[in-house]
């Protein structure tokens, strides 16, 4: 993986999180539910593709954090209760 760029605590912060996501989405006792949420987070993150363009100044972007955040808080939440039923 690619290291984190040394530019402020709030970036380091950001890129391990990301990691920690990464190795929940690649972990083998991930529920297959979590690991479809997190990599349709990615998906919708990199298509071109979103709800409000990117080129709308501040919304575009707006729109990909808020779903992102979204989904990645959803798959948490799906692990939580999956690890609790064990």
């Amino acid at each position: 993986m690619v290291p984190p760029p040394h530019n402020g605590p709030s970036q380091l912060f950001l890129w391990g999180r990301i990691r920690a996501w990464a190795r929940l989405l690649f972990r083998r006792e991930t529920p297959w539910k979590v690991k479809l949420i997190l990599a349709s987070a990615i998906v919708y993150l990199l298509s071109p593709f979103d709800l409000v363009p990117d080129w709308i100044a501040g919304f575009g972007l707006l729109d990909d954090l808020t779903i992102v955040s979204l989904l990645v808080a959803w798959a948490i939440r799906v692990a939580g209760t999956a690890k609790q039923k064990k």
